[in-house]
């Protein structure tokens, strides 16, 4: 008989990069595990999870102590957590470490002290990380953190980087590439960018745009910008910066594949993220990728395949500038391979050695 596992996820939209993750690993576990996912506001043998009404930090507390409770009913099963607030025999670290969050994002001590979601969320991941068996950072960066703010956990700690789906995400050839150009309108002419992200503001939309202004000086080029965020707040942005016709919001788009072999070259100026999905398929579909330091993805990155600059606003600067007008001079099915080893499958893999151990 199959050993149970449920698999813990707060959000579940079916959009965003963890929630897609969750379902990746939910396909993975089957046929080793019997694997249910758990979210907020889902139902579990008519156990109902809380976690959808109430202020953020209200839905963390709910949604946590729902789970922990049918979790205690179910001594046999295992839980693999990507939530904070809720151990297991796996906690995934995707989310990074919350201080260090606050940290890029420059939040002063008066909203840290007074926001209700700065004081809550340390408190929980603290929760994961003792009492889980094992801790998994999927990235060197994320690692270092947890050395930092959590030393005596280090011993339990395993770095398990994000995988990707070779099914959908390959190498194309130029004549694939020129018949998805001709599909989506996108010019021969002129260099086009991609960037791919929920959450444009943390994600760094605004320095994309203002790499665009300085580069649209120097050579045709044009932002494709796909996913959810406030079109009208950064439309304006693009108004005042001038490149509002350089410019293409797409919204969320299902065959992120596509552009990412389309395109010559995705952009991702973030604040913070612990391994980017999007940029590591960008990879796998051989676009080489910009982006920062304080994303776990820079780790793959090499003068061959991309750039990783150490803060959001140096996308502007000269040497950047330069590099990408050469941009279509990399090896696209190098940069492909640069990449072949972090297939789903084998992340997969690694997590059901440590699970099943």
């Amino acid at each position: 008989m199959e050993r149970k596992i449920y698999i813990v996820r707060k959000e579940f939209d079916g959009f965003g990069g963890a929630e897609i993750v969750a379902k990746r690993f939910l396909e993975g576990f089957q046929g080793t595990f019997n694997a249910s996912l758990i979210y907020a506001g889902c139902n579990e043998k008519d156990y109902n999870f809380l976690g959808c009404k109430g202020p953020g930090w209200f839905k963390s507390l709910s949604f946590a102590s729902s789970v922990n409770k049918f979790l205690s009913q179910k001594p046999d099963a295992l839980a693999f957590s990507m939530t904070r607030g809720i151990p297991g025999a796996i906690f995934r670290m995707g989310d990074g470490v919350h201080k260090c969050w606050l940290r890029r994002k420059k939040t002063g001590i008066i909203k840290k002290i007074t926001n209700p979601n700065h004081l809550i969320t340390p408190i929980l991941e603290r929760y994961s990380i003792s009492k889980s068996k094992c801790v998994v950072p999927n990235s060197q960066l994320i690692f270092k953190e947890l050395e930092q703010y959590y030393p005596e956990y280090k011993h339990k700690c395993e770095v398990i980087k994000n995988g990707y789906k070779q099914a959908f995400f390959q190498f194309a050839k130029l004549p694939e590439r020129k018949t998805l150009k001709t599909e989506h309108n996108l010019s021969n002419d002129c260099l086009n960018i991609l960037f791919c992200a929920n959450g444009w503001e943390r994600k760094g939309l605004i320095y994309a745009f203002k790499m665009l202004s300085v580069l649209t000086k120097i050579t045709p080029c044009h932002l494709w910008v796909v996913g959810r965020g406030n079109h009208s707040e950064f439309a304006q942005k693009a108004e005042g910066l001038g490149i509002a016709k350089d410019i293409s919001f797409i919204g969320p788009v299902a065959d992120t594949a596509s552009w990412y072999k389309m395109v010559d070259l995705f952009v991702l100026p973030t604040l913070y993220d612990p391994f980017s999905n999007s940029c590591l398929e960008a990879l796998a579909c051989g676009c080489p990728v910009l982006t920062t330091q304080s994303n776990g993805v820079s780790e793959c990155l090499n003068e061959s395949n991309g750039l990783a600059v150490k803060n959001p606003q140096d996308v502007v600067q000269g040497n950047v500038i330069k590099w990408i007008k050469e941009i279509r001079n990399l090896n696209r099915k190098l940069i492909s391979e640069s990449v072949k080893e972090l297939t789903s499958e084998n992340e997969i893999n690694s997590y059901l050695q440590l699970l099943n151990a």
